[in-house]
This record gives C-alpha cells, sequence and structure tokens, in this order.
C-alpha cells in the first residue's frame, strides 16, 4: 500500500527530529509500505531566510524570494533522505520541480496546474522511498515558484491525489479541536470532521489545516489524517467525506483569525459597473477577500469586505499607483478579530444566529461586519474581546 507522509517544520527542526522520524518511517518501509514523505523546511529556516534577503533587499522581488525560500525545504528533504539511507532504507530525495509539480507564475502564491508523477513511481517501482520538498514547483518554462502559506500540506495532499492513496498530515498539534485550546482549555479534540466543515473552519482562520489541501481532498476524495508527530496512538483527526452529524450539536467549532481589516469604498455612484470596477482592482492584485457587503442609500453605494491587514496595506498602496482608482474614496479599520462559528447541523437548526448574538449582547461585546454561509456564520469585533467571545460562546454551544 502505498502512503503519503507530511512533516511539518515544527517536526524537522532538528537533526535528531529528521532521525526519529526516519526509524519510524523505516519500520512502515518493512512492513510493505511503499512511501512518499513530503517535508516542510526546518524550524524557523524560513523567517531566517527571509530576514537573510532583507538584509541584502529591503524589496526583493518574488522571483528571486520564490528561488531563495525553496532552498529550505530541500534541505530538509536531502537530510531526510541521508537519515533513511543510514538506516539501510533506499531513499531519493525530490525538489518540488523534479517531483513534477508545474505552476502557474503567480509568485508566492502559485497555484498547481499539473503533477507528472511519471519519476515518482518509477522510484517507488525501485523500492526507493521518495521523500520530496513541499511548497514548491516549476512553471513551464522553468522558474521555481512556491505555494503560498501551507504548501506543503497543498503539495502532500496533490501528490497523495495524483497516486490514489491516503494522506497523513503530521505536526505538534494532536487533533482538530472544537475551540483553540489556548484559550478555551475545556475544548474537545474531534476524531471526524467533514471536508465541508473542515474547509471552512480553515478558510475562516484555523491554522491546523491549510483550506487549499482540504479542497483538494474533498474534490479526489482523498483519505486525510492529521495527528502529532510520532505519536504512539493513532488519535488524531479524520477529515471524511460524510459529517459526523449529531443533531443536538449544530456548532462543529470556532474559528479565530486576527490581524484582520474591514476595507470599504464609500459614495460611489450607483450603476450596474460599480461592484465590477471594485472587482476588477482586486482582481488585478490577487487578493483573497471575505464577507462582502454593499449598501445603497440615496442612489449612492457603499461598498465594503474584509481582508488580512497585510492584504489591505497593499491594496491600499496599489490604489495610490492605479489611475483607474483616484477618484474612489477608501476607508480601512485594521486590527479587528474574526471569530466564526462553523457546523454542518446549522442547515437544518434554527436560533442559531439568535444564541449567537444574545450571548454577545450579554457579554456587553459590540460586533462589526457580520456574514453567514449554510455551516457558518462570521463576524468581526475588537481584539481586546477575543478571549472573552470565545469563551461565552463554546460554553454556550458546549464545544
Amino acid at each position: 500500500m502505498t502512503l503519503v507522509h507530511k512533516y511539518g517544520g515544527s517536526s524537522v527542526a532538528t537533526t535528531e527530529k529528521i532521525q526519529a522520524i526516519a526509524q519510524r518511517l523505516a519500520q512502515l518501509r518493512q512492513q510493505g509500505h511503499r512511501l512518499v514523505v513530503v517535508c516542510s523546511a526546518m524550524g524557523k529556516t524560513t523567517n531566517r531566510l527571509i530576514a537573510l534577503a532583507k538584509e541584502v533587499n529591503p524589496t526583493p522581488s518574488k522571483r528571486e524570494m520564490d528561488a531563495l525560500l525553496s532552498t529550505g525545504e530541500i534541505q530538509t528533504v536531502s537530510l531526510m533522505a541521508m537519515a533513511l539511507q543510514a538506516l539501510g532504507v533506499d531513499a531519493i530525495s525530490m525538489t518540488g520541480f523534479q517531483s513534477g509539480f508545474i505552476t502557474n507564475a503567480v509568485h508566492s502564491k502559485a497555484f498547481i496546474k499539473e503533477i507528472n508523477t511519471q519519476r515518482v513511481e518509477q522510484y517507488l517501482q525501485e523500492g526507493k522511498v521518495v521523500v520530496i520538498a513541499g511548497f514548491q514547483g516549476i512553471t513551464e518554462d522553468g522558474h521555481i515558484t512556491t505555494l503560498g502559506r501551507g504548501g506543503s500540506d497543498t503539495t502532500a495532499v496533490a501528490i497523495a491525489a495524483k497516486l490514489g492513496c491516503s494522506c497523513e498530515i503530521y505536526t505538534d498539534v494532536d487533533a482538530v479541536y472544537t475551540v483553540d485550546p489556548r484559550i478555551y482549555p475545556p475544548a474537545r479534540a474531534l476524531q471526524k470532521i467533514s471536508y465541508d466543515e473542515m474547509m471552512e473552519m480553515s478558510a475562516l482562520g484555523a491554522g491546523v489545516l491549510e483550506t487549499r489541501c482540504v479542497e483538494l481532498a474533498k474534490k479526489y476524495q482523498v483519505d486525510l489524517y492529521l495527528g502529532r508527530t510520532l505519536e504512539e496512538e493513532r488519535k488524531g483527526t479524520t477529515v471524511m467525506s460524510q459529517p459526523v452529524f449529531f443533531e443536538d450539536m449544530p456548532v462543529t467549532g470556532i474559528s479565530i483569525k486576527e490581524h484582520c481589516a474591514i476595507v470599504t469604498f464609500r459614495h460611489m455612484e450607483y450603476n450596474a459597473g460599480t461592484a465590477a470596477s471594485i472587482f476588477a482592482l482586486i482582481a488585478r492584485n490577487n487578493l483573497n477577500l471575505d464577507m462582502i457587503n454593499q449598501t445603497i442609500l440615496d442612489g449612492k453605494v457603499a461598498f465594503s469586505f474584509s481582508c488580512s491587514d497585510e492584504q489591505a496595506g497593499e491594496l491600499e498602496a496599489h490604489l495610490k499607483e492605479d489611475p483607474d482608482a483616484s477618484a474612489l474614496v477608501l476607508d480601512i479599520r485594521r486590527d479587528l478579530t474574526q471569530l466564526s462559528l462553523v457546523g454542518v447541523g446549522m442547515a437544518t437548526h434554527t436560533g442559531v444566529a439568535t444564541q449567537v448574538f444574545d450571548t454577545l449582547a450579554r457579554c456587553g461585546i459590540p460586533y462589526y461586519q457580520i456574514t453567514t454561509s449554510e455551516i457558518s456564520i462570521s463576524f468581526t469585533i475588537d481584539p481586546q474581546n477575543k478571549e472573552k467571545a470565545v469563551q461565552a460562546l463554546a460554553q454556550a454551544f458546549h464545544l
């Protein structure tokens, strides 16, 4: 049976940790499993590389940053292959482009266009453990790219989808929890969660799995497991196609997204092209939006959305350089926290929103922009109210 394992940066932060993982992989290989191992950069390597870049150029190009940052994962997979070889296991390391990952040309946020697994499958047939650098690929004309935040998770799920096997992601987190246990210690570890719920929680701030990797897992029906590295018992979380549904539990968990901004374009003329022009501007700058609202009053339009503080700053800078945006009146409210309650049970339960906002009102917590989907309710609050709001809502919904 073929397995894909992915190990995060904290799991491979030292050579001792790499050697311990190699011993576990050697055991699996002896049991007859064919193994593909995807690794992140060691510990704080990516941060160190970014700091080095800033020392020589405060504003390095994204192309050169991709070339530099890709070396972090290459270092890890080379060491992992060496550690396996020292145990008598035939292993080979591969960069993202050697393993067939072809991407588009959006540096720092590239998307996978195709994966040619011919060489990977050849090495597996030869009995090798294939160790692949996560987070990276190459364009059709030969430029190194990186896949953005959580890119190694995306690499692992993508290769598992292509090989038609399961994917196990190992990190320093032992499971997906209903709520961040650092904020709400009674939070429960979830043994199972649906693709839809996990995708929603990831998109809305839960940092344990990146949204893109869950989206790929759902699309290609990859069995996805999240657990702690070298755990003695399998007690992590399985992400599955069918939801785990309990009729008395409309909410599965709470996601938290910090450093959010509400961006508002005010006093625009109301016509069919207003929203289209704003979206065109956003698309040109490759921004991801959330919580989109449009308000019309006295023939004037206010168009607002939420995004990260960083993206709001990028948009503000681009607007100053964009002649088509000179007439737009922009207002940015920064450093907010977005809370999101997620659960497939919301689709069949009434009164969830009432309970959410009654709870906030009783606690005296003001809230701002609100948006809903079939399985989520999201709103922004001031960051100093985060812990109070999370704890009150977790208790209200028995999380």
